[in-house]
């Protein structure tokens, strides 16, 4: 396949370094990822085993419960959820709970605290790591010997080699206790992962949109700040997990000012109130000043898919206009610096066809005053069962479908004379993730996912400054562009699309003619005196070769590619022949010129 693109010297826009934002989704898998802890459920949420009143992902030592009454008791709890009681009857021995398959690695120092209350008498409680099939190879023991609650540490060395253990918890015959909450974490490391504010270094972040989207719905954020042990786990009744609130406003932020990362908060405009907002965005314009920092200009978006019935908060155009009348003044008024993000889907759909209602046109008739930025949320579908050739015009299909949809949108906005702009809170390619998988909610980490990331950042970018920000959905493990378990994180290969688009933006674009199949795609940024390029070559089994003329000879091109989907993708380096490039097939190439 033979390209010629004819580069102009003329600027038709600019395009944001904003583009590559992220989202941070509160989650069933997320926020656990995000921290230290080894220990499943270390809150003890409910609900319990209904044959053993234990919590869920604890279970009774042994194989039976001789003496042993378990139960978990709501409204006796330090944290806001149950406490779990462990009552051992019988006369000696001992007894208790534990928690299977915990990851330790090999020699390293871990720590153990428990916060507990006893009753009736001091108990001493014995921890034990064990190896399975083995005795234990660490049994440390606190003594709690106050009523109230009461915080006890205990530190202990991992096994000679890495594996996954037996946590137990073990009480003396006639005694009682109540168990808030049990930690393992290394020792010295804080409550949130200390890898995952390391691994903003490895890739762009500008934006960081939290708590996500539709769990925002029904998070307080009032339960995400204080003292990490006082946090509450509570029922999510968007997704029917549980939503975590350890990693917090206040984690949020502390990430966002390391890192200078933009705020951009999703408010809970569902089972919150106007007043509720106010407080959330006073309370984050107080952290920055407290801290003698600059106050930034934070996002606020004043709910999230709400024209669709699948959200909890679903209401007509005309609910959102006044839903925005009410929450918008208070927020500014709380955080003059904000910058609003309003819903612009096009339309608001019913349970039933009839009940289809207008939505954009709405909120640009009747709340244009209130807003900023109109945002929407953009996700392509995919499949495997395709031939490799279908699956790669699907991708290319589904980025034209991608560019018509969001330019009607621009033109939306332009036909007001309005000085708004446009968001993608949400973009990327389902092609197995579901919300009850039972796999975490995961993308497969390959070319496929790439190119459809390079094919929608190159329509970001020919969006020009009508764009004002885009944000990947995930940051962590939901489809997630970092995937963290047991404390450690590992990076997909849309990290690399990123950090090859990173260099050019922000960017001007510049006027581009190709001649060119629809496989390939082309987009060209001018930045600080430096022109990139950046090639998308769809087609499954033919080269591309591209000749680019108006802007001297090729310097650079280097990028990714694969031989298939679900196969590891390959850095390339490519030869280059004066103003031409050959495109691998299935490739993202980027030029500098």
């Amino acid at each position: 396949m033979k390209t010629t693109i004819q580069i102009g010297n003329t600027a038709v826009g600019t395009a944001s370094a904003q583009l590559l934002s992220n989202n941070i989704e509160v989650y069933e898998n997320t926020v656990p990822a995000l921290l230290s802890d080894r220990l499943r459920n270390p809150k003890f949420s409910g609900p319990a085993n209904p044959q053993t009143g234990v919590a869920t992902d604890w279970e009774p030592c042994g194989n039976g419960m001789q003496g042993l009454i378990c139960q978990l008791v709501p409204g006796l709890y330090l944290s806001g959820t149950e406490s779990q009681l462990v009552q051992h009857y019988a006369e000696n021995g001992w007894a208790g709970i534990l928690q299977a398959g915990v990851p330790v690695f090999a020699g390293e120092e871990l720590e153990i605290e428990i916060w507990a209350r006893a009753r009736h008498r001091p108990v001493t409680v014995r921890c034990e790591l064990q190896l399975p099939g083995q005795t234990a190879f660490a049994t440390p023991t606190l003594l709690f010997d106050v009523a109230h609650w009461t915080r006890r540490t205990v530190r202990v060395t991992g096994p000679a080699t890495t594996a996954t253990v037996y946590f137990k918890i073990m009480i003396p015959g006639d005694s009682v206790i109540y168990i808030d909450q049990i930690h393992l974490r290394p020792v010295g490391q804080p409550n949130v992962n200390p890898e995952l504010s390391a691994s903003f270094d490895r890739f762009p972040c500008p934006v960081l949109r939290f708590p996500g989207g539709c769990a925002s719905c029904t998070y307080h954020w009032e339960h995400g700040i204080g003292p990490v042990h006082r946090r509450p786990v509570q029922d999510d009744p968007v997704f029917k997990y549980k939503m975590y609130y350890e990693f917090g406003t206040d984690e949020y932020l502390e990430l966002c000012a390391a890192k200078n990362i933009r705020p951009l908060i999703t408010l809970n405009s569902t089972s919150a109130t106007p007043a509720d907002a106010a407080g959330w965005a006073a309370y984050i314009r107080a952290w920055y000043i407290r801290r003698n920092l600059k106050v930034p200009a934070a996002y606020f978006a004043v709910g999230n898919e709400n024209y669709g019935p699948w959200e909890i908060g679903h209401m007509t155009g005309e609910m959102y206009v006044a839903q925005l009348r009410e929450f918008v003044p208070a927020v500014r008024a709380a955080y003059p610096e904000a910058r609003i993000m309003a819903l612009g889907e096009s339309q608001a759909a019913g349970l039933r066809t009839q009940f289809t209602t207008p939505w954009r046109a709405t909120i640009l008739a009747q709340a244009a005053d209130l807003f900023d930025v109109l945002v929407v949320t953009r996700y392509s579908w995919g499949t495997d069962n395709q031939s490799l050739g279908e699956i790669m015009q699907t991708v290319a299909r589904a980025l034209a479908e991608k560019e018509a949809d969001l330019q009607q949108m621009a033109q939306d906005i332009r036909a007001t004379g309005l000085p708004k702009t446009l968001g993608v809170v949400e973009w990327n390619l389902w092609t197995r993730a579901s919300h009850n998988d039972h796999a975490g909610f995961f993308e497969p980490n390959d070319i496929r996912h790439c190119l459809y990331a390079a094919g929608l950042l190159n329509v970001f970018c020919r969006l020009g400054q009508i764009l004002e920000i885009a944000n990947y959905y995930s940051l962590i493990n939901t489809m997630g562009m970092l995937h963290i378990k047991n404390g450690q994180v590992t990076f997909a290969d849309v990290v690399k699309v990123f950090n090859l688009y990173a260099p050019a933006l922000p960017g001007e674009v510049l006027a581009t003619t190709v001649t060119a199949p629809k496989l390939v795609d082309a987009v060209f940024l001018r930045n600080d005196g430096q022109t990139y390029g950046y090639l998308v070559n769809f087609n499954h089994e033919q080269p591309a070769e591209v000749t680019v003329t108006g802007s001297g000879p090729i310097r650079e091109a280097v990028g990714l590619t694969a031989r298939q989907i679900l196969e590891p993708v390959q850095e390339l380096t490519v030869e280059v022949k004066g103003t031409t490039v050959i495109l691998p097939p299935m490739s993202l190439i980027r030029l500098k010129l």
